[in-house]
């Protein structure tokens, strides 16, 4: 549904179009409703009327007598005095009421001088103003009866009185269905019900409207009517809402609402309540000061558009206990809340006593998927944390400075931030999109689940194909052991310093690479230098090494795994390429190589498990001894157990033996 539609909906729905308004709007001002046209300007205390100001006589019959003369465009002046009234003031056509009174503070001043009040004990209404629906041509564009009441210069003490039957009275009441409704410098002062209740109305344009003091919300904007109705097509401008004991500001279903430079102090419950539908809305350089609750509390519902915040700052809420933040954003669905250039600060009361508030510095919590909350720029500070997000909402916090307040001050985290917060559970995601295209990349945490023990919400790289589906996660880290995995296509450094990749193995016993392959014709390793074509050595995963001089010749010498427990080459000799370098064989029990002492023409027995029936035993002459004839030869052999060998009589010479098996 459009704004425009909803509008012409809550002109028909709110109240404009039943039997029992129609009743109400001829009941109210018969007198004006028949001349439909300005009186001018008409004083209260002209004696055609008879207003005395005195706070004694009941002055309402007088001033309503006024107010039904004025008719459309006329205006009631008050001048300087004390009007007691018994019964509620009531307009309904386009009639200013106007003064010239208005204390910002009204309790520095005891409202003195002039001032609007109930009578003591005899009070019957529920407000001190009341605004009905004007007659109305029944369609949207001309709903509002050719401009609406207006109320300038007032000042409305409620006196704590409540009416005779014991109920509430609200400083101004307006009722479902009136459209086109200013108020210019109103202060509403110590009522028993709200100062400023408007519900299913629309069209208003308030300015330095004041309500202190009283006993349910400062502003209240509602749906008496059950029509899905609230605050529609307002502007709210520095407005003044302090000392109520209810929230500052009670806003549902804002539509096409704006909100610049108003204040909220010292309410007993929320600074700011906004619920419901939120279609649109916009609030500006606003500011919350020691509510007793969150300083801006946005809970709305599934079906909206936007919120926007812009340099809103949220001062010292929370004072009624722990939990609370300076925004709080929670409800069923927040489907575009923006807070730009929005801070919060913790402190105590203005006489540094009771304890610091508010806990957090935004909290956005019982949201569902579909939010998203952004957060850019500003500072937030808070007594447990900063940022307290709970919900499964997306939340992105970017350029912000963040703090904790305890005892001994204020621990800053002055870094530039970007936060993208959200439950267990759920993927956290930044995404790279081709403008008026499909998503590129993400670097996302995912939704792995998280036992405490340091696991789950893996981080990864997502890569995606030109039609935005997923392909792969080319680098992922587990949040567990901090191992980095990459996957296809591979890793290529360029590395400008030496050495290009250092591998510090801190664990002992410790593997530093590890390569697993899908099969044994893949490479693990390759080298060459720049501008070769093929390169200079390569390990294959199946365990061969090829080497070869580079450029564009290919690998021509190889080494590797020939055969169960043989190693060697099959296209290159061994060569000791180094004077001073040859072959080492390990000696002692089962080798191939080691050292006898003939006993003559006695055989000597060799113990080795080495010997086969094919090997070459070679035997050489170490140290003569005895009367040699220099002969020693194998005289026999047992595969896997022994050889023996023999010279001649009286031979006691030192031989060695090396065994070789033909390839």
């Amino acid at each position: 549904m459009t704004d425009t539609s909803r509008r012409r909906l809550l002109a028909g729905a709110a109240g404009l179009g039943g039997t029992a308004l129609a009743t109400t709007v001829a009941a109210a001002a018969p007198a004006a409703a028949a001349s439909g046209t300005g009186a001018g300007w008409l004083n209260v205390r002209d004696t055609a009327y008879g207003a005395l100001g005195d706070d004694s006589t009941d002055d309402q019959p007088a001033i309503q007598k006024a107010i039904d003369a004025a008719g459309q465009g006329g205006t009631v002046y008050f001048p300087p005095g004390k009007y007691r009234i018994a019964a509620p003031l009531r307009l309904s056509l386009g009639v200013t009421l106007r003064g010239d009174w208005n204390p910002h503070f009204p309790v520095r001043t005891d409202m003195a001088d002039s001032f609007l009040r109930p009578g003591i004990g005899n009070f019957t209404g529920e407000a001190l103003i009341v605004i009905d629906p004007a007659p109305v041509n029944g369609d949207y564009t001309g709903s509002a009866y050719r401009g609406g009441p207006r109320l300038h210069g007032l000042a409305l003490d409620g006196r704590d009185q409540k009416d005779a039957t014991g109920a509430a009275i609200d400083g101004v009441r307006i009722n479902p269905g009136v459209k086109d409704v200013g108020m210019d410098k109103v202060t509403v002062w110590r009522c028993t019900g709200h100062g400023l209740n408007a519900q299913n109305a629309a069209g208003f344009q308030l300015n330095q409207v004041h309500c202190v003091d009283n006993d349910g919300h400062g502003f209240t904007f509602g749906d008496a009517a059950g029509t899905g109705g609230g605050l529609v097509d307002a502007d709210l401008f520095q407005c003044y809402s302090q000392g109520n004991k209810g929230h500052g500001y009670d806003i549902l279903n804002p539509n096409a609402v704006t909100m610049v430079d108003c204040r909220s102090e010292w309410n007993a419950q929320h600074g700011y309540r906004i619920t419901g539908i939120n279609y649109s809305m916009v609030v500006v350089g606003c500011n919350t000061d020691r509510s007793g609750q969150d300083g801006f509390h946005v809970a709305t519902s599934a079906g909206g558009r936007f919120i926007q915040f812009v340099g809103c700052l949220a001062k010292r809420d929370g004072k009624s206990g722990t939990g609370y933040s300076g925004f709080s954003v929670t409800g069923t669905s927040a489907e575009g809340v923006v807070l730009t250039a929005c801070s919060t600060t913790t402190g105590r009361d203005d006489d540094n006593t009771g304890d610091q508030s508010p806990s957090y510095g935004i909290t956005t919590s019982a949201l569902n998927t579909a939010s998203v909350v952004s957060v850019v720029g500003g500072e937030y500070v808070g007594t447990t944390a900063a940022f307290n997000d709970v919900g499964v909402a997306v939340v992105r916090h970017s350029g912000v400075t963040a703090g904790v307040q305890d005892a001994s001050g204020i621990t800053w985290d002055k870094s530039d931030v970007h936060m993208l917060s959200g439950a267990a559970g759920t993927n956290r995601d930044v995404q790279f999109w081709s403008r008026g295209k499909n998503r590129r990349w993400a670097l996302r945490t995912t939704d792995a689940t998280e036992s405490g023990a340091d696991d789950g919400s893996d981080f990864v790289l997502v890569r995606y194909a030109d039609d935005g589906t997923a392909l792969d996660t080319p680098i992922s880290v587990r949040r567990s052991s901090g191992r980095v995995t990459f996957t296809t296509p591979g890793v290529v450094v360029n590395a400008s310093a030496s050495p290009g990749i250092s591998l510090v193995q801190a664990r002992p016993a410790g593997q530093g690479y590890a390569v697993t392959s899908a099969d044994t014709s893949s490479r693990v390793f390759q080298a060459g230098v720049s501008g070769d074509s093929v390169n200079r050595f390569a390990i294959e995963v199946n365990g061969t090494q090829t080497f070869g001089p580079g450029g564009s010749t290919g690998r021509d010498t190889s080494w590797g795994r020939l055969a169960a427990a043989q190693v060697g080459s099959t296209d290159s000799d061994l060569v000791a390429g180094l004077a001073g370098k040859g072959l080492r064989v390990k000696e002692g029990t089962n080798a191939k190589m080691g050292t006898l002492t003939l006993n003559g023409a006695t055989a000597v027995t060799v113990t080795t498990t080495a010997v086969t029936a094919s090997s070459r035993i070679f035997l050489t002459v170490q140290a003569p001894g005895g009367t040699p004839a220099g002969v020693a030869y194998v005289a026999g052999r047992t595969a896997g157990t022994s050889f023996t060998v023999k010279g001649v009589a009286g031979d006691t010479s030192t031989v060695a033996w090396l065994i070789v098996e033909p390839a």
